[in-house]
């Protein structure tokens, strides 16, 4: 059945028809709602309807007659670069919109300019909408996580839409939800990002100890995270993991061990990291995953000083699978901890109430980090929404377990000479968060000898200086 108003015009249009704007308005046709799309160059619009070929996407070839070709209240869908293209796109629309219009931000914008823009746009009678949508490709042609923030009201008018589009949790709801206001919706976008970095890290320094720390072949190591795919671990990377290293060319070479080891990065893992630092909350594994890709980056510089300081081949580590699949588990947890306490942060200053059940749910189906694993966050969160991942009853034990098989793993990658940062950053976080006493005593009697920057006795006391000479 058609979702189509009585004049025939479209009940959303999606500009900016690259690989997610293309793929999103395909799924949107597919699910019944006409849509009308519109490029700035023609060719992408041609081509989508015609590989589309469906009574429900509509080509539009200029700005004005796209807008007109929607029903009122308009609902008009941004999958354009994030930064300042955005706001010439807004600004291009704006001479054709009418007051209670909605304009969807879908891309991976910075929560701080989602927030200028939704008050900008309030004021003229607009509508804005900044919505994280994840799961990159597939995702968007079969079902992404999606995450709008904003009004009540503008929630009320993309909801029947973004439900059917989503993809579905472990209860087969819509991984979809209000997030919260103007730039909550990005905000949470950039913290599963910056989750994915670590997951990633972690992952591949997994890969990396099996390959070079125990000597295992592709296929072998393949198989091994293809057993972790079966329990715990059950997740999008895992399972992706293990089909990488099992690609072969023609010639019957792995495709992994024909790739530049040099990785690339966007900038939300670098937004999430300088968020970290901003409301000083402990992120150690955001900061370590970002650099890691940095450090990899710098693979001219790397081949000179291998020469310089040259490594002893690797001796075989004196560690087995179930301790390493305790130590990846651990350190998931490790890394969710660190990215709930940041959300917990944002959420008080900016006043959105995020509910973490919630968002654990969306992301259950349809994003990069959808994993079984989700399903006990949610859990957790159903029984706290404001409580900390270290101390749920849900998790407390696979720490106390984990932590020691971590600590082994990391150890032992150490003295073989191989990076790990992400599995350091976990127990670096662990242990200063679940440490009574810290260094920090002397860094702070420092700062009061050379700048008289005061210290503490005692948790909430005065505030004393010293007259050290």
């Amino acid at each position: 059945m058609e979702n189509i108003n009585q004049e025939g015009k479209s009940s959303i249009g999606v500009v900016g028809l690259s690989v997610m704007g293309a793929n999103l308005a395909s799924n949107i046709a597919d699910h019944g709602w006409k849509v009308s799309v519109y490029n700035r160059s023609r060719e992408k619009t041609d081509l989508l309807v015609s590989q589309y070929a469906g009574k429900n996407m509509s080509a539009q070839f200029s700005l004005e007659n796209f807008v007109q070709s929607l029903e009122s209240p308009r609902k008009i869908l941004l999958m354009v670069q994030a930064g300042n293209v955005v706001d010439e796109v807004i600004a291009s629309i704006l001479p054709f919109v009418s007051n209670g219009d909605v304009i969807i931000d879908g891309g991976n914008s910075f929560f701080g300019d989602t927030i200028r823009r939704e008050q900008e746009l309030r004021e003229k009678g607009i509508i804005f909408v900044g919505m994280g949508v994840s799961g990159g490709e597939e995702g968007a042609r079969r079902g992404p996580s999606i995450m709008p923030g904003g009004s009540l009201e503008a929630w009320k008018n993309i909801k029947p839409i973004v439900e059917s589009i989503a993809a579905k949790d472990f209860h087969g709801k819509p991984c979809v939800t209000h997030v919260g206001s103007d730039g909550a919706g990005h905000y949470v976008k950039m913290v599963h990002n910056g989750i994915e970095y670590i997951d990633m890290q972690l992952i591949a320094e997994t890969y990396w100890i099996m390959k070079m720390g125990l000597g295992m072949k592709n296929d072998e190591i393949a198989a091994q995270f293809e057993k972790w795919n079966k329990g715990r671990l059950d997740s999008y990377l895992i399972e992706i993991t293990a089909k990488i290293l099992l690609a072969k060319y023609a010639d019957g070479t792995f495709v992994v061990d024909s790739i530049l080891d040099s990785a690339g990065s966007k900038g939300t893992g670098k937004w999430t990291s300088e968020e970290i630092l901003e409301f000083g909350t402990v992120g150690f594994g955001f900061v370590s995953a970002v650099i890691a890709r940095f450090a990899s980056a710098q693979k001219k510089e790397r081949i000179k000083l291998s020469k310089e300081f040259p490594k002893n081949s690797p001796s075989k580590m004196a560690i087995g699978m179930e301790q390493l699949e305790n130590a990846l588990y651990v350190s998931k947890i490790l890394a969710y901890a660190q990215g709930y306490e940041l959300l917990n942060a944002a959420s008080k200053k900016y006043a959105w109430n995020l509910n973490f059940q919630e968002i654990s749910r969306i992301w259950e189906g349809g994003c990069i980090i959808r994993a079984s694993f989700l399903k006990e966050l949610e859990e957790a969160f159903a029984k706290d929404n404001n409580g900390s991942i270290l101390t749920s009853s849900v998790f407390k034990k696979s720490i106390e377990n984990g932590t020691s098989d971590l600590r082994l793993i990391a150890s032992a990658a150490i003295m073989n000479s191989l990076p790990v940062p992400a599995f350091l950053s976990g127990i670096a976080y662990f242990d200063s968060m679940t440490n009574e006493f810290l260094c920090a005593n002397m860094i702070q009697a420092q700062r009061d000898f050379f700048g008289a920057h005061t210290f503490q006795k005692e948790v909430d006391g005065d505030f004393f200086h010293h007259d050290w000479d």
